[in-house]
């Protein structure tokens, strides 16, 4: 696929090798002139756009650390905050204790079920309906 800066010198050279064809040698002087200016011109505008891209990268990539480096400080300062540490502490405490307690309702109702398979229950329900003709 050409790039922009290829079509544009390829142009150039072919402006060129029709403008020899036809000109005199004063004529094709200056249209080598011309082209070479072009191509210098072409030359200067990419190397200006590379440097500018290289600089919006080089300036996004260090707010992008800054930006890091402000996030792991704020996170290291809560990491040390009494309170937060307090609020760990309770909810390891608490998690612990819910842990506990499932574990204690799984062998109740493991011991219930257990016992339960040897009996079984069985009730009867009479209805009794009556009619009247009238």
């Amino acid at each position: 696929m050409p790039t922009p800066n290829r079509t544009l010198i390829t142009a150039a050279v072919m402006g060129l090798t029709f403008a020899i064809a036809g000109c005199t040698k004063n004529d094709q002087a200056k249209t080598q002139a011309d082209a070479n200016a072009t191509a210098a011109d072409v030359k200067s505008g990419t190397d200006k756009a590379a440097n500018e891209v290289s600089a919006d990268a080089k300036k996004l990539g260090e707010d992008v650390k800054s930006s890091a480096q402000d996030a792991g400080k704020d996170l290291k300062a809560i990491s040390k905050d009494p309170e937060v540490k307090k609020a760990a502490g309770e909810l390891k405490g608490s998690l612990k204790d819910l842990g506990s307690a499932l574990k204690d309702a799984s062998k109740k109702h493991k011991a219930e079920s257990e016992g339960d398979q040897g009996t079984t229950t069985t009730t009867t329900v009479t209805t009794t309906t009556k009619t009247e003709k009238k």
